[in-house]
């Protein structure tokens, strides 16, 4: 299995689903590369929102309808060489998530 491929079915895996039709990514990025991550989605308008989580860990949110959910992944995939992320678990308490 390549090395995309892989990211890829691990992204699949990790998103979130808010509600039938919005999901979401959960990303620790370095915080020098979070205005870039930002800047590539308003390129690909549409296809993402990312949103930044206060807190002490740099960890952003990219929020994506389920028509867009596999061209959202294809851009974290495409920005990936400049964009260094990695998959993490929603940080305790984020207010977007469903509260059971």
């Amino acid at each position: 299995m390549s090395t995309v491929t892989s990211h890829t079915e691990q992204l699949r895996a990790s998103a979130v689903s808010l509600d039938p039709q919005t999901w979401v990514f959960y990303l620790r990025v370095p915080r020098s590369h979070v205005v870039l991550l930002q800047t590539y989605f308003e390129l690909y308008d549409g296809v993402g929102t990312v949103r930044t989580l206060s807190g002490p860990d740099p960890i952003i949110c990219v929020m994506t309808t389920n028509g867009l959910k596999e061209d959202c992944i294809g851009v974290l995939e495409a920005v990936r060489n400049d964009v260094h992320w990695e998959i993490t678990n929603p940080p305790q308490g984020d207010p977007i998530l469903p509260q059971n």
